[in-house]
């Protein structure tokens, strides 16, 4: 990931030659990782002062207790207006200028949810794109915290690399195929807050 074309959306990492052609170039483009900004301090006060201390459930995944640790629940508001309505904005217009996948969008059934990281919590290496959710084609993730409320937690991708954006700023938005490997270190200290969904779609072929 590095720099930002006039939409706002970061191109994907990859070093060009003058031997490349426009082929290779769009099959790179469809693995890129893209970053924006999304909620101002205000907003994202609102999702958090929405969730429900009472409605945090420990994350389980099957098969593998030893893959995520952390917690979660539904995040909530008008489906219709805030805070959807920019998700779906920005989602599809990193799908119409970058992926050009064939999409559904969110569903009922994989609702988005908000994602507490306290300390000695993590997200091991994985792709969110599995037999049990064949229909994911983008994953999003939005921070909810400041970077000096935790230590650790950064999001790290397989052979892409992000360094050269911050992608822990508050109210930022990840916008990635979820074919792409990617993993959430471990919480040393304090909190990290994520919103992480899925638009989904016809399943790859």
């Amino acid at each position: 990931m590095n720099t930002e074309n006039s939409n706002g959306f970061t191109q994907p990492a990859m070093e060009r030659t003058e031997s490349d052609k426009p082929e290779q170039e769009a099959s790179l483009q469809i693995t890129s990782v893209n970053f924006n900004s999304l909620f101002d301090d205000e907003e994202v006060k609102t999702i958090c002062e929405n969730t429900i201390d009472e409605l945090w459930m420990p994350i389980k995944v099957m098969g593998n207790d030893d893959l995520h640790k952390g917690f979660r629940q539904k995040l909530r508001g008008d489906v219709a207006a805030f805070p959807f309505d920019k998700i779906r904005d920005i989602t599809k217009a990193a799908n119409d200028q970058i992926y050009n996948f064939d999409l559904l969008g969110i569903i009922d059934q994989d609702f988005p949810q908000v994602y507490r990281y306290s300390e000695e919590c993590y997200y091991k290496t994985h792709i969110d794109l599995n037999v049990l959710a064949p229909t994911r084609k983008i994953t999003w993730m939005v921070n909810l915290s400041d970077e000096d409320e935790y230590e650790g937690g950064n999001i790290s991708f397989l052979n892409i690399d992000t360094n050269e954006v911050n992608t822990n700023t508050k109210g930022s938005i990840l916008i990635f195929p979820s074919f792409i490997p990617y993993s959430i270190d471990k919480i040393t200290k304090g909190e990290k807050k994520l919103i992480v969904g899925h638009v989904h779609g016809a399943v790859f072929r």
